[in-house]
């Protein structure tokens, strides 16, 4: 579970950028609609795909899963045989990239741009935040609650899923927000290498939660096919409200008073 002083962080974080998207000057109270319809462009954008993104995305993400599920229960007995389930120091660092420091991440490269006045820093910052939060609030941990999947223990099926029981193993929380921040970093840096880096490193975290025994493979594949996808959806919708606000008229004024003139100087920004 995201831990909730995390979270209060997060959303702290994403309150300052409203001020940067249309519609949103009216600060704290925009804050929770600018979420809200980040979260219905992220579920409603496969309604918006072609039947190519379909057959490319939507079926080679349920491929995944499937192929994946398959893989439950021999990678989770390999696990057990090979002793890898002892929780040692190198996952929990690696945790803590797919929980409270991915958060810091995006909150962090925010408030940095902000101070420095780097834009693409701040919009980097905002766009990962956001798409923590809509992926892991509005998605997953939803459908952990409704799918209701056992995390590994003992001898038992990696297949029992029973809805509303209290089990939060599908999807992984830990793989969701890495993949979500691995997304936006690599839209962002737009080399391979540094994109190679970013999944790279989602993955060792999604890993290191099957190593420790916390998920299943198919737990890290669906966190991460909703980290990735919702922020692609983030992202995409920030990119117009982006734009938009760049095609507005700024209007600002100020009093001039001095003992040469007095007025009022009026600046107008196409």
């Amino acid at each position: 579970m995201i831990h909730p002083c995390a979270l209060a962080a997060l959303l702290a974080a994403t309150t300052v950028f409203a001020q940067e998207a249309p519609g949103t000057i009216d600060l704290p109270r925009q804050v929770p609609a600018l979420a809200v319809a980040d979260l219905k462009a992220a579920w409603t954008a496969p309604a918006a795909w072609s039947p190519g993104t379909w057959s490319r995305v939507g079926l080679g993400a349920a491929g995944l899963v499937g192929l994946s599920l398959a893989l439950d229960r021999p990678v989770d007995r390999g696990v057990r045989r090979s002793n890898l389930s002892t929780y040692d120091p190198w996952s929990k660092r690696l945790d803590v990239l797919g929980g409270v420091g991915a958060l810091a991440i995006g909150g962090g490269a925010y408030l940095g741009g902000l101070l420095a006045d780097r834009p693409g820093l701040r919009a980097f910052g905002a766009d990962a935040s956001f798409a923590m939060l809509v992926a892991e609030v509005g998605i997953t941990l939803p459908a952990k609650v409704l799918i209701g999947r056992s995390r590994p223990e003992g001898d038992a099926s990696p297949y029992r899923f029973k809805p509303l029981s209290g089990g939060l193993a599908f999807p992984s929380t830990h793989a969701t927000l890495s993949f979500s921040l691995a997304t936006v970093i690599a839209q962002y840096a737009d080399t391979p290498w540094a994109s190679a880096a970013a999944y790279g490193g989602a993955t060792l975290v999604g890993l290191s939660r099957i190593q420790a025994r916390d998920h299943y493979v198919s737990d890290v594949v669906g966190g991460a096919v909703i980290g990735t996808l919702a922020a692609k959806a983030v992202m995409l919708r920030h990119r117009t409200l982006r734009a938009d606000a760049g095609r507005r008229v700024e209007l600002s004024y100020a009093p001039v008073w001095s003992n040469q003139e007095t007025g009022l100087l009026v600046r107008v920004k196409f």
